[in-house]
């Protein structure tokens, strides 16, 4: 092998070597065969239990996983543990899985991204210290996601308190993905099927997190039916946040809510697949139409990436 072809190799084997040993890499990076569509991110919802890791971790298509943490009690056989954060949906307060077990075993296993969702302000502050105990152990995606503000439709549940989260995730986490989302009211609990974000909860997000000077990646989560009411909103939420650096949106549903798929499919193209996770019931998934989806990735990135990915399938 010539000196110049060794030349040409080392700059690639030293980004390799960046990727490989990177704390929380980006997704893009991470699952190089989604070529930078983001939506092709499969993801399990509400990992909350033994079977569901085990489930999720043994699955072949599974990606990222998301969780729900509470503070509450772990009851199993083996453990009887008390007031800890555990992964758990409100107003469940046990658990068979805590989240120091959650994070050891997805871990271990190396092979999926982690979304981890804050119930209360209690349960994030209680956890910044296992965050930051695992933190050189990360070698996966990592999204810190709370619902910051209030939001549609006139929500009245109680949002994590916005300082405190952005505060003490910057300072756990800097290399997570910073996942901020307002509440809602909306969907079949409610029977409410209409509503959009408004330009002001618009403006106050992007307000909340200039004023705390953000410049970690941030995935903003919005409630599908919401969020295809009103594509211009969205699209000035993103153009508005271009000085935070890496942004993107991460679409959500849940069972029996009512979705345009028409303007979701609009909107996931406006916005670019290479900007957009989409977590949605398989129903709503289903009914998208995806294709010609515009791109904002560059040529250059996009080789960048299938040369990346053929190297590493060489060498591993």
């Amino acid at each position: 092998m010539g000196f110049t072809t060794i030349a040409k190799i080392l700059p690639l084997l030293a980004l390799m070597h960046v990727i490989m040993c990177e704390i929380t890499p980006d997704p893009k990076t991470f699952f190089p065969e989604i070529k930078g569509n983001l939506t092709k991110i499969v993801w399990a919802h509400a990992v909350n239990s033994q079977a569901d890791l085990t489930k999720a971790l043994t699955a072949d298509d599974i990606m990222m996983l998301e969780g729900d943490v509470v503070i509450g009690n772990v009851n199993d056989t083996t453990n009887n543990k008390t007031n800890i954060p555990i992964m758990a949906h409100p107003p469940d307060t046990e658990s068979d899985l805590s989240l120091e077990e959650f994070l050891s075993s997805v871990l271990r296993n190396g092979t999926k991204g982690i979304k981890l969702d804050f119930k209360s302000a209690e349960a994030f502050e209680r956890s910044k210290s296992i965050l930051a105990e695992k933190r050189k152990e990360f070698n996966v995606p990592l999204f810190l996601n709370a619902d910051i503000l209030p939001g549609p439709v006139e929500a009245t549940a109680t949002p994590v308190d916005s300082k405190s989260f952005l505060s003490g995730a910057i300072e756990a986490f800097p290399e997570s993905v910073l996942s901020v989302g307002w509440t809602t009211r909306y969907g079949s609990e409610f029977n409410i099927t209409e509503g959009q974000y408004t330009k002001e909860q618009i403006q106050k997000m992007i307000d909340t997190l200039s004023e705390r000077k953000v410049s970690q990646s941030i995935t903003y989560p919005v409630r599908a039916g919401l969020a295809a009411n009103d594509i211009s909103a969205i699209k000035t939420l993103m153009e508005n946040s271009s000085s935070f650096g890496n942004v993107s949106l991460t679409v959500w549903s849940s069972h029996g809510d009512h979705v345009d798929t028409k303007k979701l499919s609009e909107l996931i193209k406006t916005i670019g697949v290479d900007k957009v996770y989409v977590d949605v019931p398989e129903d709503v998934w289903n009914k998208l139409d995806l294709n010609s989806g515009s791109s904002t990735l560059s040529t250059a990135m996009m080789a960048t990436i299938a040369l990346i990915s053929l190297v590493l399938g060489r060498m591993l």
